[in-house]
């Protein structure tokens, strides 16, 4: 215990005395040992749960800030600072596992449907269009609501959320959980991809070797559908993880920042920058169609949507304080 008592007041080198600081000593010191005590009763060594113990802390940098953006919110309104509890921002991660499980599946059964239609087509030739065209309506049936059952879910949880502050200890949980789903993040990535790149394969077998056009799009559109899942399901987890870990308060829409989290923003970027994001993407806009209309360069002008994104992404991360 004398080796992370000894550690903790390290941290604390060079750093003013106060009663403020005092305290939060003698808080992380207490954290500290019933965090040895829990890895103890676990079975660890000593060393390991004292390793484990230290690993864990965050940077005293960061304590230290979160300290005076709640000390400076109650001497200026009086109570405390509105904060998202552990529960809370566990209960946002569940209801995000979920709705990506709902939204791919809800894709899936759409694509499916379309697969059934080239699928019937195959069986039963063209006179089979409107029985296939029943499949698509039924797997429109299916995922439409499945995708409202997710995003309300996803709103109203943003909404409880929105510009309140997200703690320290909320983000390390959520940074853990996010190391921990990092393996299978990455399978999600790998598997979308490889059956997306291997769903070319039949349609190529079944239109030069067996002339079977629409079963070998059928085939296509089955591994896509599959593919797709993989890409939602890891990209909706994965975003509700960063979504808690980059920002100091919780933002629900990006278009309508709540005061604080504005403030915040604010603070990180130059007022020219803030000023050009109004302007940006109409004047990108109204380049776009002039381009278009007097040359008559449909097929190409259209470049210049992830050319100025591309450009206008270098300019904020030049000109953006994220310290």
């Amino acid at each position: 215990m004398k080796t992370i008592k000894d550690y903790i007041d390290s941290l604390f080198l060079g750093i003013t005395e106060t009663s403020q600081t005092k305290q939060l000593r003698e808080d992380l010191l207490a954290s500290a040992e019933d965090r040895y005590e829990d890895l103890k009763g676990q079975g660890k060594s000593e060393n390991e749960a004292i390793g484990s113990v230290i690993s864990e802390f965050g940077s005293i940098d960061e304590l230290l800030e979160e300290m005076n953006i709640k000390q400076d919110f109650m001497d200026e309104k009086g109570y405390e600072l509105n904060e998202i509890t552990m529960d809370e921002s566990l209960d946002f991660l569940k209801i995000h596992h979920r709705a990506a499980t709902l939204i791919g599946i809800g894709v899936m059964a759409i694509i499916l449907g379309v697969a059934a239609l080239f699928l019937s087509m195959t069986l039963y030739g063209g006179n089979a269009v409107l029985f296939g065209v029943l499949f698509i309506l039924l797997g429109v049936a299916i995922g439409v609501p499945l995708f409202i059952i997710a995003g309300t879910s996803i709103t109203n949880t943003n909404k409880k959320l929105d510009d309140r502050f997200i703690p320290l200890q909320v983000k390390n949980e959520v940074k853990k959980r996010k190391d921990a789903f990092q393996r299978s993040f990455i399978f999600c990535m790998v598997a979308g991809v490889a059956l997306c790149i291997l769903s070319a394969i039949p349609v190529v077998l079944f239109t030069t070797v067996y002339d079977a056009v629409f079963f070998g799009v059928a085939c296509l559109l089955l591994l896509v559908s599959f593919g797709v899942f993989f890409f939602i399901f890891g990209g909706v987890i994965m975003g509700s993880f960063t979504r808690m870990l980059e920002h100091t308060y919780f933002i629900s829409d990006e278009a309508k920042l709540g005061p604080r989290a504005k403030a915040e923003r604010n603070s990180k970027s130059p007022v020219w920058l803030q000023t050009l994001e109004k302007i940006y993407w109409p004047i990108v806009t109204a380049i776009y169609l002039v381009q278009s209309f007097l040359f008559g360069s449909w097929g190409t002008s259209w470049t210049i949507f992830p050319v100025a994104g591309i450009a206008f992404w270098i300019l904020e991360s030049i000109f953006t304080n994220n310290e």
